[in-house]
């Protein structure tokens, strides 16, 4: 990857952001920009200006595009850069909206909200994956979701954990999308406090409270970073390539 290029990096509330993730960006002073699709903004420059794309969190659901019609719009942006071959990254909605999009069925969970640090244990294939295969066979790292989904067709499973079986999967060699979090510290957690509150208090969760997972963050995330870091090097490192095969339709631009 040329120190010329520029990542796209779409958010979904003002909160959010790279977090642990910017460490490799400084490291290889690659660019990014925030595209702010939740505050209507869409892209001035062409899709083929951008080398890869990072789709953060968000406290939506992907199956709410009615309700939110941004959604709409990021469901035919990534659709055109699937097919394009360029690299994608999607991180707990932005993994959610990876999995609808490439055929995937996304649905609220049954066993409630996967809160705080958990567990999580890469697979075989997550072992010799470009961009999971450098972490740990198992490693904490914070969540926050009650919406899940099936691995789409033609995708590989890559991480699970005790509770949502379906952390991670990669389809063909240019697209992964990953459940968990690993951008979260207390920094992070912090700016977004008000949305992980109401998110507890949506899930009717009372055993877990802002302040206990900010200290979690604090014990937890020195041994995140350098994972965090770690696996956005490698991803960064995936080349664009050229898709001939395109993949199902679900939107147009």
């Amino acid at each position: 990857m040329s120190n010329n290029s520029t990542v796209l990096v779409i958010r979904h509330e003002q909160c959010s952001s790279l977090g642990l993730l910017k460490v490799a960006f400084d490291q290889a002073k690659i660019p990014f920009v925030y595209l702010d699709t939740h505050r209507g903004e869409t892209l001035i420059d062409p899709l083929s200006y951008y080398s890869h794309i990072v789709v953060l969190g968000g406290a939506v659901s992907a199956y709410e595009a009615d309700q939110y019609p941004y959604l709409r719009y990021e469901f035919a942006l990534l659709e055109k850069a699937i097919q394009q071959g360029m690299p994608v990254l999607g991180i707990c909605l932005g993994s959610q909206i990876l999995a609808h999009v490439l055929g995937g069925r996304v649905y609220r969970g049954e066993l409630g909200r996967e809160a705080g640090w958990c567990e999580l244990e890469l697979t075989p294939d997550g072992s010799d994956d470009p961009v999971l295969g450098d972490l740990p066979a198992q490693f904490k790292v914070f969540q926050s979701h009650q919406d899940t989904f099936d691995i789409p067709p033609e995708c590989v499973h890559l991480a699970q954990s005790g509770k949502y079986p379906n952390q991670a999967f990669r389809y063909r060699e240019h697209v992964w999308a990953i459940q968990f979090h690993p951008e979260i510290d207390e920094n992070v957690l912090g700016d977004c406090s008000a949305v992980i509150e109401q998110e507890l208090i949506d899930s009717k969760i009372h055993d877990t409270t802002l302040e206990q997972l900010l200290e979690e963050a604090r014990l937890h995330s020195p041994a995140v970073a350098p994972l965090a870091a770690q696996m956005m090097w490698n991803f960064l490192q995936i080349p664009s390539r050229r898709i001939e095969k395109s993949i199902p339709a679900t939107s147009v631009l």
